[in-house]
């Protein structure tokens, strides 16, 4: 019975969550290379190393 209930809330917390306007998520990452570290915030983020550089970009 616990499951059930639980389960149905999921489910309408989903319902009602598709009516809801959709907002632009921001995405973070951070990374760290060697001695050199970064960190990057907006809706697309790329952290990577290049060799021991670390490079970030949004």
């Amino acid at each position: 019975m616990k499951k059930r209930i639980i389960n149905l809330t999921i489910g309408l917390t989903g319902l009602i969550a598709s009516f809801l306007p959709q907002k632009a998520e921001a995405a973070v990452c951070a990374i760290s290379c060697g001695d050199d570290w970064c960190f990057a915030i907006g809706t697309q983020v790329e952290c990577k190393c290049v060799g021991d550089e670390a490079v970030c970009s949004s």
